[in-house]
């Protein structure tokens, strides 16, 4: 099945808190895919897509910090009026609810990368992949 693992972290929301994350991503030398943040009141959430997100999840928990591990998939970009639509449509007809979305590009693909419920994940992929949407294995 094509899914991608996501590591959220949950971060207090304070001046320099995001600067701290990153800072040890760089020290563990890991490059960041994607990156989300989230303001949830006194936390936010930082979703990024990393190439090893379980050493960087068990290394980051030895250090302190909470995270977790969430599967989610993401489906290409098409350059046309209605894309992002399509998707939403498609995923709104088989019964599908979207947790949250966003959108990446690495300069040469954009993508939307979608957060359901696990046990939706393979039932939205082979619709989407069904309408002729592409799915990604990775981003």
């Amino acid at each position: 099945m094509k899914t991608i693992e996501q590591l959220s972290i949950f971060l207090e929301n304070r001046t320099g808190r995001l600067g701290e994350i990153t800072r040890r991503l760089a020290d563990m030398d890991v490059s960041i895919r994607t990156l989300e943040l989230v303001e949830a009141g006194d936390f936010g959430i930082l979703r990024l897509i990393l190439p090893d997100v379980h050493a960087v999840k068990e290394q980051l928990s030895t250090q302190g910090i909470s995270a977790k591990i969430t599967k989610v998939f993401a489906v290409e970009i098409a350059d046309n009026v209605g894309c992002f639509h399509r998707v939403v449509s498609a995923l709104a007809d088989e019964g599908i609810d979207i947790a949250y979305t966003y959108t990446v590009h690495n300069g040469a693909q954009g993508a939307f990368v979608i957060k359901t419920a696990e046990a939706d994940i393979a039932r939205a992929i082979a619709r989407l992949e069904n309408d002729g949407v592409t799915v990604l294995d990775a981003v």
